[in-house]
């Protein structure tokens, strides 16, 4: 797919996501952009919210968004700039300069008060930025300014250098639609970073060879303290592999004995360090009379030594420390660029063993995600709208799969596989744990941005899996897809709502709050009863006593969100708060009596589900005894010698495992319990050595 061919796809999405309501287009196309920034890890999280206003000498301030970056305490500011033409039209360095300068006279104005002191409505997305800026003011390190656009940058323009504003650096980013047609091409799913390390500090980063094969090589190197601060300063958290993201956001604050060793024992540094582990796709390596020397690195990413990485950084940003004479150890692994996105977060899950990082945070390739993909791609959704054809909801379990089904296909192959796997249609991971985590009554951490809620949905995933994956059956999954059904039109409602047109703010948290206030109504006042998830699914939307009781509530649920009782005068930052849903949970809320008399007795959707176990039960059994035939008796045999040889296994676990030798002479298979603990000796001898 070419440039124009991507871009008319994305205009094509953006407009039937906006079903032709030109008030709401340019808010879907900053939807549509924030979130493939958000997946190409450009930001963690984003804060939709539009404003506008008129600032002092007449200077107009608009943005689109913002964010507080925790990781490399930066300020997120984002802007527009939509045509909604169908040729691509340049963008030219005047009008780049026009659209900067509204934001920075939204940034300014937040900083000097004038925002909060002028009498702007408490309730606008303007005013909370202004109030988190001031509060935060002293621990931005740099302000991050982004324009998005569907036009293309006049000159190739990536970064483009502005004044400090506050006595802090400016970055300003233009996301031209061929950059963002870059990502789209992008194998890692995200922009790469490429490091030009001859121009730098004695001309590359001292190195010695530690092994190379087939899979990947490593390096031990030394880098120094100002060059890996500043590539932190320039990178940002792009720098850090998601799990160590992860890992410092639980962590919190800087460590203080790194930083005490920093300012008052530099010298020391090297010892008392571990260092940081890194891994690279690519890299260039040069024999120089002081040695052989790393000179370029291209997608490097730390997935070990976050904070190390932070805590030298913050040192030269806020503390002004010379850090020229700290060094740090560093173990580079460089791996084949088509297979970085397995292998990279393989690896940082062994570098980061020794951290209490959950297994959650690893959690793409979980059972439970490989199973939801598995029933996407066979379960069909019922025919609506007089369709003589079946469609299918995609489970994207890992980044681009979507994208990748369609890439060997022809234009007319395209077309009728979108045609029975719409755009539309597609779930992402973090979409999934929104969905569950807003059903179960967590509007508060979903309101905390979709890698936390995702965090948050992993933990409670992975313990209820352990437990019993059976309930994890094709009613859940049918069940999942109503949910999707539910938050998608919801949003749809929101967003053509006049009083939401006005200030096109805090969708996601109305939405969210809007659906868990009603569940949370109908467990505590109708116990024995649930909303029709039954009949969403055949119908493939809402079923009009819900859609009626939507319309009243998220009025109602932006009302209770931006009311001057709360306690958080940022509205996002409120909704964050568990007071925020206790308050909810205690709130008045207007139902409707036809809404309640649609709701269906639990008892008979608990039959239902009750059947899904016993039908799931009945694959897991099939599938792992098939699993002993599919591994064969030659591969059983290999496993018992082996754990003989090594005096490992134990006379009952002997004849457990000489069934599954035997089973094509006997012709007998292992019956359930016995393949169960088959598996479970299996995975004994792999703690202790036997290769998978």
């Amino acid at each position: 797919m070419n440039l124009e061919e991507y871009r008319k796809d994305l205009l094509e999405d953006v407009r039937v996501s906006a079903e032709t309501e030109i008030n709401n287009i340019q808010g879907e196309f900053v939807s549509y952009v924030v979130e493939i920034l958000t997946n190409a890890e450009e930001f963690e999280d984003f804060v939709e919210g539009y404003f506008e206003g008129i600032g002092e000498r007449n200077k107009k301030m608009i943005m689109d968004g913002y964010y507080f970056d925790p990781y490399d305490k930066s300020c997120v500011v984002l802007i527009s700039d939509f045509s909604n033409l169908d040729e691509i039209t340049n963008l030219t360095n005047t009008e780049v300069n026009k659209l900067y300068d509204s934001m920075r006279h939204l940034v300014e104005a937040s900083i000097n008060g004038y925002i909060i002191n002028k009498g702007f409505e408490e309730s606008s997305s303007g005013y909370g930025f202004a109030k988190e800026l001031l509060n935060n003011i002293n621990d931005i390190v740099k302000f991050r300014f982004y324009i998005i656009t569907d036009r293309r940058l006049s000159e190739r323009v990536k970064n483009i250098k502005k004044e400090d504003i506050a006595s802090k650096p400016v970055e300003l980013n233009v996301w031209d639609i061929k950059r963002i047609y870059d990502i789209y091409n992008s194998s890692l799913g995200k922009e790469s970073i490429e490091i030009d390390f001859s121009k730098m500090k004695n001309g590359g980063i001292p190195c010695v060879s530690a092994i190379s094969n087939k899979e990947y090589s490593a390096y031990l190197a030394v880098i120094s303290g100002d060059v890996l601060a500043k590539l932190y300063i320039d990178y940002g958290a792009r720098l850090l592999e998601g799990n160590v993201r992860s890992f410092l956001s639980v962590k919190g604050k800087v460590n203080k004995g790194i930083r005490n060793t920093i300012l008052n024992e530099e010298e020391m540094f090297f010892a008392y360090n571990n260092g940081i582990a890194a891994t690279a796709t690519e890299i260039k390596v040069e024999l120089t009379s002081d040695g052989q020397k790393i000179t370029y690195i291209k997608d490097l990413q730390i997935i070990n030594g976050g904070q190390t990485t932070a805590s030298i950084a913050n040192a030269v940003l806020q503390d002004k420390k010379d850090v020229s004479n700290i060094f740090v150890p560093m173990k580079l692994s460089v791996v084949d660029h088509e297979k970085a996105t397995e292998m990279i977060p393989r690896i940082s899950r062994c570098a980061n063993s020794q951290n209490k990082i959950d297994e959650a945070d690893f959690f793409s390739n979980h059972p439970y995600h490989i199973r939801m993909e598995e029933y996407s791609r066979k379960i069909y959704a019922p025919t609506v709208n007089g369709n003589q054809y079946q469609t299918i909801w995609f489970y994207e379990r890992a980044r681009g799969q979507y994208t990748q089904e369609q890439m060997k296909l022809t234009p007319s192959e395209r077309k009728k596989y979108q045609l029975r796997t719409p755009k539309n249609q597609v779930i992402k991971k973090v979409d999934l744990a929104k969905y569950i985590n807003t059903y179960e009554g967590y509007p508060q951490i979903v309101s905390k941005g979709a890698q936390y809620s995702m965090r948050f949905f992993a933990e409670k995933i992975d313990k209820l899996w352990e437990k019993s994956n059976e309930k994890f059956n094709e009613v859940y999954y049918r069940n999942v897809i109503s949910l999707a059904i539910l938050f998608k039109e919801t949003e749809k409602l929101v967003t053509n709502q006049d009083w939401y047109k006005e200030k096109r703010a805090y969708r996601a948290n109305i939405v969210t709050y809007s659906i868990s206030i009603l569940l949370n109504i109908i467990k505590t006042q109708y116990k024995e009863k649930n909303i029709n998830l039954k009949l969403i699914w055949n119908k493939q939307k809402l079923y009009s006593e819900l859609e009626r009781q939507l319309l009243i509530t998220i009025k109602q649920v932006y009302d209770f969100i931006t009311r001057d009782d709360r306690t958080t005068d940022n509205v996002t930052e409120w909704c964050k708060k568990d007071t925020c849903w206790e308050r909810a949970k205690n709130e008045k809320w207007t139902i409707n009596s036809e809404f309640v008399d649609s709701l269906v007795d639990l008892e008979e959707e608990k039959e239902e589900y009750k059947d899904g176990i016993r039908e799931r039960k009945m694959i897991n059994d099939l599938n792992i005894e098939m699993e002993i035939v599919k591994l064969g008796s030659d591969y059983w045999r290999y496993v018992l010698n082996w754990g003989l040889e090594r005096k490992l296994i134990n006379p009952i676990e002997q004849s457990l495992l000489e069934v599954a030798c035997n089973f094509d002479k006997t012709y007998k298979l292992p019956t359930n319990k016995q393949a169960k603990r088959i598996f479970e000796i299996r995975s004994k001898l792999y703690e202790e050595g036997l290769k998978k």
